[in-house]
C-alpha cells in the first residue's frame, strides 16, 4: 500500500475513533447526570438519542449522494462542523426543544462521518479486496467507547455536562478538521454518468428482489439481535444476576465485536455474499437462542452474549462487502445509504422495541425466543435471494 493510501487509512481510523467516540457515545455517557443537572425527566434524552439516531438513518441515502459526487473529503468536513457546532449549541440551552433540534443534527453529522462514509471512501480508494482496511477503520470505531466513556465521565464528573459537551465539541472540530486536511487527500473519481443514467443505474438496482430480500432480512434480524443485546442487563437481571455482573456481562457484548470483525476477514471470502449473510443470521439466531433458553447458568449466559456480540461486529462487516461485491463500487455510497436506511432505523427503535415485547410477553427471555424465531425466517428469506 502506498504513502498516501496509509495516510488516507490512518486518517479515516482517527476520524472514526473521535467521530464514534464524540457523536455516538457522549450523550449515553452524559444520560443521568445530564437529566439530573437540567431537572428534565429521565425519558427526555433517550428521546433525544433515539431521534439522533433515526436522523442519522434517514440521512444516509442523501449524504450517499453527496459522497458520490463531490467525495468524501468534503462531506466529511462539513460533518465534522456541524456536528461540533451542534453538540455546542446543545451545552448552551435550558430547553428541551432545542436540545432535542441540536442532538437531531448531530445525527446528521453522524451520517456524514461514521461508518457509511469511510466504508465508500474505502471501496474506491482501497478497491473490492479491502477487507483489512475496513477491519481497521472498524477496529478504530469500536475501540472509541474504550476512550471516551471513561474521558467523558471524569470531565463530568470533574467540570459538569455544559464544560464538557464545549471541551468535546471544539476539540471534535479542531482534531476533525486536521485528519480531513491533512490525512485525507486521496483524489475522488466521479461517475462518467450522466444524471439520468445515474438515476436508471440506481433504480435497477433497488428494484432487485435480492435488494429487498436482503434488507427485509437484515432489518429484522438487526432489531432482533439489537433488541436484546441493548436490553442485555435487564434480561440478565431476570437470571437474578446483580447489577454489576450484569453490566459486566454488557461490556463484553462490545468487546465481543471487535472478535467477530477479526473472524470475518477469513471467513469473509468463502461463498457467496447470500451464503454468507444467511450463515451470519443463523448465527445470530442461535445467540439468541441460547440467551433465551438458558437458566442461570454462567457458561452459557457468556456464551451466548459473546457469540451475540461477535454477530454484530461481523454484520458491520458483512453489510459493506455485500453491497461492493453484488453492485460495484460505482455510486458505492448513493446505493449503501439506500440499502442501510430500514436497517439504521430498526437498530435505532430496537431498544423500544425489545422493551415493549419483553413487557407484552411478560419476560425478556420470552421477546429474545421470539426475536431468535424471527431471525430464522430472516436467514431464510437472505437464503431466498
Amino acid at each position: 500500500m502506498s504513502a498516501q493510501k496509509s495516510k488516507a487509512l490512518v486518517g479515516l481510523c482517527l476520524l472514526e475513533f473521535l467521530s464514534w467516540g464524540i457523536l455516538f457515545y457522549t450523550l449515553p455517557i452524559a444520560s443521568t447526570r445530564l437529566s439530573t443537572a437540567m431537572g428534565w425527566t429521565t425519558s427526555v434524552v433517550p428521546t433525544a438519542y433515539t431521534l439522533s439516531l433515526l436522523s442519522a438513518a434517514f440521512a444516509g441515502p442523501w449524504v450517499g449522494r453527496q459522497i458520490d459526487n463531490h467525495g468524501p473529503q468534503k462531506v466529511m468536513l462539513w460533518g465534522v462542523i456541524l456536528g461540533a457546532i451542534s453538540i455546542f449549541l446543545s451545552s448552551q440551552t435550558n430547553s428541551v426543544l432545542i436540545f432535542t433540534i441540536a442532538w437531531v443534527l448531530v445525527g446528521v453529522s453522524q451520517a456524514a462521518t461514521l461508518y457509511p462514509p469511510a466504508f465508500a471512501a474505502a471501496s474506491q480508494w482501497f478497491g473490492s479486496n479491502n477487507k483489512w482496511q475496513l477491519l481497521a477503520i472498524t477496529f478504530a470505531g469500536g475501540l472509541s467507547s474504550t476512550g471516551f466513556a471513561p474521558l467523558t465521565a471524569h470531565l463530568i464528573d470533574s467540570r459538569g455536562f455544559e464544560m464538557t459537551f464545549m471541551l468535546l465539541a471544539i476539540a471534535y472540530g479542531a482534531l476533525g478538521w486536521l485528519c480531513i486536511a491533512f490525512l485525507l487527500k486521496m483524489p475522488w473519481r466521479k461517475s462518467n454518468k450522466t444524471a439520468n443514467d445515474s438515476k436508471n443505474h440506481l433504480r435497477s438496482i433497488t428494484s432487485e428482489r435480492g435488494f429487498t430480500y436482503s434488507q427485509v432480512a437484515l432489518t429484522v434480524a438487526s432489531i432482533g439481535l439489537y433488541g436484546t443485546t441493548l436490553n442485555l442487563i435487564p434480561l440478565l437481571q431476570e437470571l437474578n444476576l446483580d447489577y454489576q455482573d450484569a453490566a459486566f456481562i454488557f461490556g463484553l457484548v462490545g468487546a465481543a465485536q471487535l472478535l467477530g470483525r477479526i473472524a470475518f476477514i477469513p471467513l469473509g471470502s468463502l461463498g457467496t455474499s447470500t451464503q454468507r449473510l444467511s450463515a451470519l443470521l443463523f448465527c445470530s439466531m442461535l445467540s439468541l437462542l441460547v440467551l433465551g433458553l438458558t437458566n442461570e447458568s454462567m457458561i452459557w449466559i457468556l456464551c451466548g452474549a459473546l457469540a451475540a456480540g461477535s454477530v454484530r461486529g461481523a454484520q458491520t462487516l458483512a453489510i459493506a462487502s455485500t453491497v461492493s461485491e453484488r453492485w460495484g463500487t460505482e455510486a458505492y455510497a448513493t446505493i449503501y445509504g439506500k440499502f442501510n436506511l430500514p436497517i439504521a432505523t430498526g437498530i435505532a427503535c430496537s431498544p423500544f422495541l425489545g422493551e415493549i415485547t419483553a413487557k407484552a410477553l411478560g419476560s425478556y427471555q420470552y421477546a429474545t425466543l421470539l426475536f431468535a424465531a424471527l431471525t430464522f425466517f430472516a436467514a431464510i428469506v437472505a437464503l431466498r435471494n
